[in-house]
């Protein structure tokens, strides 16, 4: 449990890497049918979609198929003269990806440049012409002080954090509701209360997740640093080169979606123990875990909403939400749309609803310790609401 959001983060990067060299190693092999020019052209190409055999000179169709059938080549190319017509013939039991999009914007490219060439313009003064100009993004806001020419670092950032703390509150949810309700669902709790109040009882199981927070923190720290120090000697070092990554990330901006990060942790862990204290059977702990993880979905969904539309009213208002806060405002603050202030002014209350939120817990736990109702945890907070 303790490892699980790290060891799915090497899964991801593995998973990554190793598509990333099948989509090379599977680069199709492929034989041109076209003018000369033409195949020159796309010969010439050092595309990462493709590569075309140079040494199949034939037009021959039937030799072509039969060396497409063989697996001499992943496909065949047929262009005419001014690139109107194309056909792409392929081998469908071919390991190899389709280059279609490749082929697509190459020859795109070659029958634009055929046609600028009848009318006298040069291949530079066409890609002048085509060139896109870049937009250098600078932001109102004194108070931000995120360097936007660089906010797709941090949008990264932002999204690597909802992740990752989606997999420690999940982790965290699910501890919290094992301690406490195995204990008043198996009837252990009795014996525990009859040495210690049920409020030192508690602070006692919140203190011990505080401590088991700050242990996977270390082991985090000390697998990271033995990584870096093993893998810069290897080929492998680019993947773990954080210093070239954070380096465009302001300190100011970690230290918020950290602070957020750890106060709703505590928050969700209070929140569990509220619905934990509910439990009467030990088969109903998954309910009241899977309660609060809805809860938890909405923020995560939202954080991604809020990339293309980080002013959208509902993104402001939930930004300063506790329980919201640690999904959206690290993306507001990656987008520019919030300043830093607006950040430690979320920090602030997130904060304070974690503290508030450990003493409605603490209350509930102590009323509720001794209760059992054969009805779900939903149903007894439902009919606790509504003072039935």
């Amino acid at each position: 449990m303790i490892l699980a959001p790290i060891v799915v983060a090497i899964i991801g990067i593995c998973f990554a890497k190793y598509m990333q060299h099948q989509s090379t190693s599977e680069r199709p092999i492929i034989a041109v049918v076209a003018d000369n020019n033409i195949k020159k052209a796309l010969e010439s190409k050092k595309s990462t979609s493709y590569q075309v055999n140079k040494k199949i000179n034939t037009n021959d169709s039937k030799r072509l198929k039969m060396y497409l059938a063989d697996g001499v080549i992943d496909g065949i190319l047929y262009v005419n003269k001014d690139i109107s017509k194309i056909t792409y013939k392929y081998n469908a039991n071919s390991e190899a990806s389709l280059p279609i999009n490749a082929l697509k914007n190459d020859l795109a490219s070659l029958r634009s440049q055929m046609i600028t060439a009848n009318y006298g313009i040069s291949a530079r003064e066409w890609m002048n012409l085509n060139k896109l100009p870049t937009i250098k993004r600078k932001i109102l806001n004194k108070e931000a002080s995120i360097k936007l020419n660089n906010s797709e670092t941090a949008q990264n950032f932002s999204e690597a954090v909802v992740i990752v703390a989606f997999f420690f509150l999940t982790s965290y949810i699910s501890i919290t509701g094992a301690e406490l309700g195995n204990e008043k669902g198996n009837h252990l709790i009795e014996g525990v209360l009859a040495a210690i109040s049920p409020k030192k009882h508690f602070a006692g199981k919140m203190l011990g997740i505080g401590f088991l927070v700050i242990l996977q923190l270390l082991i985090y720290s000390v697998i990271a640093a033995f990584s870096y120090i093993i893998l810069k000697h290897t080929k492998y070092h680019n993947w773990f080169n954080l210093t070239k990554y954070l380096q465009h990330i302001d300190t100011t901006y970690v230290l918020i979606v950290t602070m957020l990060t750890l106060f709703s942790l505590a928050a969700y862990i209070f929140l569990s123990a509220c619905f934990a204290s509910f439990v009467s059977r030990s088969e109903d702990i998954s309910q009241a875990t899977t309660s609060v993880a809805s809860i938890m979905m909405i923020p995560y969904f939202l954080s991604f909403l809020t990339q293309n539309s980080p002013n959208m009213g509902i993104a402001k208002s939930l930004s300063y939400l506790p329980f919201m806060s640690q999904g959206i405002m690290p993306v507001r603050l990656a987008q520019g749309a919030a300043s830093y202030q607006s950040g430690w002014v979320s920090v602030l209350i997130s904060m304070i609803g974690a503290v508030i939120m450990y003493f409605i817990a603490e209350y509930v736990y102590e009323k509720n310790v001794f209760s059992y109702n054969s009805d779900a945890p939903l149903r007894v907070i439902f009919n606790k609401v509504l003072h039935r």
